[in-house]
């Protein structure tokens, strides 16, 4: 009966808590990159830090665009040797068109060039999946790039005057 007690106390005072408070998984782990190698391997193999990823992206997080043109993201990309039938396919949001969606990953690193134009105005986002085949098991691994789109300068805001 305490236990039951005590369970429902703690509840209910987690549930007080703002809202800040409550964090994802992905905020409440250790950073296994600042424990060293060895101590980096422990918290993985513990399950207190993430897994490493299998495919490494270099990305921007964050790009402005100016609505209505043409723009373009490099993106680049290693996978591991043995890995096969690696795919990346992109998603994006209702403003951002995209000129291509699927990508072949043949080779084993390399640089994707991702068109795309902005339609509507406000903060939009572009989804990257990559999956394929390593070591037997499929994976799967997706990572967001922020779009902010601005409207273009006018003359008048691009004008200099001169003293």
């Amino acid at each position: 009966m305490i236990k039951r007690i005590l369970f429902v106390t703690v509840c209910l005072s987690l549930s007080l808590l703002p809202l800040r408070v409550n964090a994802c998984a992905g905020h409440m782990y250790f950073n296994p990159d600042e424990l060293g190698f060895v101590g980096g391997t422990i918290a993985r193999m513990a399950g207190l830090a993430p897994a490493a990823p299998v495919f490494d992206l270099e990305y921007p997080q964050m790009t402005k665009a100016v609505i209505a043109d043409n723009n373009e993201i490099l993106i680049n990309y290693s996978r591991p040797f043995f890995s096969k039938n690696v795919r990346l396919t992109l998603k994006s949001t209702n403003n951002v068109k995209l000129t291509k969606t699927n990508f072949e990953l043949d080779d084993r690193s390399g640089i994707i060039t991702i068109g795309y134009q902005v339609i509507g105005a406000g903060y939009n986002t572009i989804t990257m999946i990559v999956s394929g085949v390593n070591k037997g098991e499929t994976v799967s691994q997706s990572v967001q790039i922020y779009v902010r789109a601005i409207e273009e300068l006018s003359e008048q805001e691009l004008q200099v005057s001169e003293r």
